[in-house]
């Protein structure tokens, strides 16, 4: 039997602070009388248990009185976890929301099957959308198959898959953070996955059980804004600063570049590159004193972190965009996906002779890498294979238009290859230990990789103008910063900090590693 959206499946694994006898918003309603009062829970409890007063009534009161005035910090308080199974889009909706957490079925290892896809309610309803839709989604997931077959990165061949198959995940979030999934659902209704309304409203369904419903209702009617979070399912009609900034070809650029580097902090980072340099000529000494490194490096970051602010301007895959959306520290602004995909279809249907001719000048080419990915091992060996496959994706999310089907159904065949504009904003803590380092990695994703490499470079070219050009040894991989590879497998990038690391090292690191971590078991 096929998988529709309604088959999408919620499991609650609880709900916190909560005690034998008082729910999540019994508690952080009686903390609205230990902010004033001083007391603990039990005390307060206690009293009102002796003066024998109606609990319920006392915290409904208390939550009119704080909550629904917009008292954010009770519903950021108390948060639950749950686990689901549907489709890969609530990876899209929920994985950016900023005070939340999560741990997702990942793309880039599991397997794909015909038995994996998805089909939008309305679609399956619909004998000829049905069939258009299916046909299509097998031939997507035939192709990233044959790929690999013929041994492309699966990187890069899993970007002409769509994301309308099966997926899982844990997600953990705060009242506050399901609020502002509501609001914006509420806001952007028509365009968001059918699932976002599903998984609310089972949410509310639970809602009561679990204890959480008046402080919901309180906050969610509050006069108060919630903060907002990247989400790429909202009306294409609507302007944002992305598109106001955009130019035609976008290549990665810096948009403001905020630098405050006091005599002081500069001081620190010379004394701190002065002494890695020092440590990393020994691998005996990296082995000693890699931590110290480490912790002279956050200290540094706690005081100044605020003296680096860069915000860059780029066109990603729709894959990568769902990388960089888990870096809940770096502010981002994101395109709306309908309009991307309107952009991407016409530069496709205005070059649909030349695809099917398999007559592509370079000026096309670059016109359509505009808009959507074309990986280098597929650009290379599987190029018009590769241009027909995609093409036949926008021709078929047109054709389901044509039937009836809203967009936001449609959707669920278009290829992850899809490219999508954002800006996003890093602080000093993104730039040495968050999101450059990890991203400048050679296990990250392929593309996400490369963009983060042009990032670095274009990080450099300004520290040089600002006559900083030292300051640029503190950019790169992770393995830059410990003077050894913390993954199981090292690469050659390794080499560029430390020209003396080998293989037995490797082993003698992640050796030292679980001695440091069993010793320090021990002490707790």
């Amino acid at each position: 039997m096929p998988k529709t959206t309604r088959d999408f499946k919620l499991k609650f694994l609880g709900t916190l602070p909560k005690t034998k006898k008082l729910s999540p918003q019994q508690i952080v309603g009686l903390s609205a009388i230990l902010t004033y009062k001083g007391l603990s829970l039990d005390t307060i409890y206690q009293k009102l248990k002796k003066k024998k007063e109606n609990i319920d009534k006392k915290i409904q009161f208390l939550l009119r009185e704080s909550s629904l005035r917009g008292h954010a910090s009770l519903a950021t308080t108390p948060v639950f976890c749950f686990q689901f199974e549907g489709s890969k889009f609530l990876d899209s909706a929920l994985t950016g929301l900023v005070f939340s957490s999560s741990l997702m079925a990942s793309g880039r290892r599991t397997e794909t099957r015909f038995d994996d896809i998805i089909f939008p309610e309305e679609i399956y309803q619909k004998k000829e959308a049905k069939k258009n839709y299916e046909k299509t989604s097998k031939d997507l997931i035939s192709f990233f198959d044959y790929l690999l077959d013929k041994g492309a990165k699966k990187d890069e061949a899993s970007k002409i898959l769509p994301y309308g198959i099966y997926g899982t995940g844990i997600i953990q979030m705060s009242v506050e953070s399901i609020i502002s999934l509501k609001k914006e659902y509420e806001k952007e209704k028509n365009w968001m996955p059918e699932e976002v309304g599903i998984l609310l409203k089972k949410i509310e369904e639970i809602s009561k059980k679990e204890g959480f419903d008046w402080l919901y209702a309180t906050r969610l009617c509050a006069p108060k804004e919630i903060y907002p979070f990247p989400n790429i399912f909202k009306d294409p009609k609507k302007e944002n600063i992305v598109r106001d900034l955009r130019e035609k070809n976008l290549k990665t650029k810096i948009i403001s570049f905020d630098l405050n580097f006091t005599k002081n902090l500069i001081k620190k980072i010379k004394s701190y590159l002065k002494k890695r340099k020092e440590i990393f000529k020994s691998l005996e000494k990296i082995k000693k004193e890699w931590l110290s490194l480490l912790r002279e490096r956050e200290t540094i970051i706690r005081d100044y972190n605020l003296a680096f602010k860069i915000k860059i301007l780029s066109s990603v895959p729709w894959r990568v965009w769902g990388e960089k959306k888990r870096h809940r520290t770096c502010p981002m602004i994101v395109e709306s996906i309908y309009f991307c995909i309107e952009r991407a279809k016409n530069v496709f249907l205005k070059y649909k002779k030349q695809i099917e001719k398999e007559k592509i000048s370079k000026k096309i080419l670059e016109e359509i890498e505009d808009v959507f990915d074309l990986p280098p091992t597929i650009k290379k060996n599987f190029l018009f294979s590769y241009l027909k496959t995609s093409l036949k994706s926008f021709e078929n999310y047109q054709k389901l238009k044509n039937l009836g089907i809203k967009e936001k159904s449609a959707l669920f065949l278009i290829p992850r290859a899809l490219k999508i504009d954002v800006m996003q904003e890093y602080d000093l803590y993104n730039l040495l230990c968050g999101y450059f380092p990890l991203r400048a990695c050679s296990k990250a994703e392929e593309f996400l990789q490369r963009i983060t490499w042009q990032e670095i470079n274009l990080i450099k070219k300004e520290l040089e103008k600002r006559k900083l050009k030292a300051f640029s040894e503190l950019l790169g991989p992770k393995c830059f910063f410990l003077g050894f590879c913390p993954e199981k497998n090292w690469c050659p990038l390794i080499k560029k900090a430390n020209k003396n690391y080998n293989h037995h090292f490797h082993q003698e690191m992640f050796k030292s590693l679980e001695s440091f971590y069993k010793k320090f078991l021990e002490t707790i």
